[in-house]
């Protein structure tokens, strides 16, 4: 079994401006969500708009983001990621709590694809 290699990020942290994406949207998301559904929200929105340039090129984005249940806050949320972290587009794959602290892990988009290309190669099908 091949093992991860893990890279500690040097620039800022990926569960800052995880955070600072939620909470400047917190006011505008349902009022019954968790902590945690709140970061799977931001971490849908951060995704999407790591993918936007591409969905649009191929007419996808809006099907895409009709799929969520507050699509118009994902779409501001998207935006708002755009603007404000620009340069930082590793696909975020996982997150923690440990010790009240929020831990993500992340994936270039190339690992990201690499990834899944190689979980797809060792699907068995019920045949094998």
């Amino acid at each position: 079994m091949a093992t991860e290699s893990i890279v500690k990020n040097e620039g800022p942290k990926y569960s800052e401006m995880l955070i600072q994406l939620v909470q400047e949207f917190d006011k505008q998301l349902p009022e019954e969500l968790t902590f945690e559904e709140t970061l799977e929200v931001g971490i849908d929105a951060w995704n999407l708009a790591n993918n936007k340039e591409f969905l649009v090129s191929r007419d996808l984005y809006e099907k895409e983001l009709k799929a969520y249940k507050d699509y118009k806050i994902i779409d501001e949320m998207v935006e708002f990621k755009i603007e404000k972290f620009p340069k930082f587009n590793n696909v975020i794959v996982d997150y923690s709590m440990i010790n009240n602290t929020l831990q993500i892990k992340t994936q270039t988009q190339e690992n990201r694809f690499n990834s899944i290309i190689k979980q797809m190669m060792n699907v068995k099908t019920k045949n094998d």
